[in-house]
């Protein structure tokens, strides 16, 4: 999930610097082959590869609220992949290509499967904390039958 757009990142920042004047989107949208393919690929499945790995982890040992985060991280990642693959339909664009979906449509690329595995590492790599008792309250003794008055706590 690292390597993939540092390798994106460098070649639109080398374009940039052949050409002064663009911005990094312009160097981006020139996309020399084979190295920002090649980013689009290794970031793909570096996010494929960490969905299904910290969705994995925080099944198994996550708290519940993690366990929660799994289902919109997975289902943003799942539409994300139906419609690159031409599952679903979305104009302009004959699939099964994830590639060229990414490349044409980066930011939903990030929103829906970059941002969503980034999100489930990191829940995955954090401790979980233990809950322990935060109050310093003292046990209520027990009255005896028929007393009026609780007896002194001490």
């Amino acid at each position: 999930m690292v390597i993939g757009p540092s390798i994106v990142l460098v070649y639109a920042w080398v374009e940039v610097l052949n050409n002064p004047g663009f911005t990094l989107a312009d160097g981006y949208a020139i996309g020399r082959v084979p190295w920002t393919p090649l980013g689009l690929f290794v970031s793909l499945a570096g996010s494929a590869i960490g969905l299904l790995a910290g969705s994995i982890a925080i099944a198994i040992e996550g708290g519940w609220w993690r366990r929660l985060l799994i289902v919109p991280a997975d289902a943003a990642a799942a539409l994300w992949s139906a419609t690159a693959l031409g599952v679903l339909p979305f104009p302009r664009f004959q699939g099964p290509d994830p590639v060229g979906f990414a490349y044409d449509l980066p930011t939903a690329a990030i929103i829906l499967v970059l941002m969503p595995a980034a999100l489930l590492a990191a829940l995955c790599l954090t401790p979980r904390m233990e809950s322990t008792p935060r109050t310093r309250l003292r046990r209520v003794p027990a009255r005896e039958p028929g007393s009026d008055s609780p007896p002194e706590a001490g």
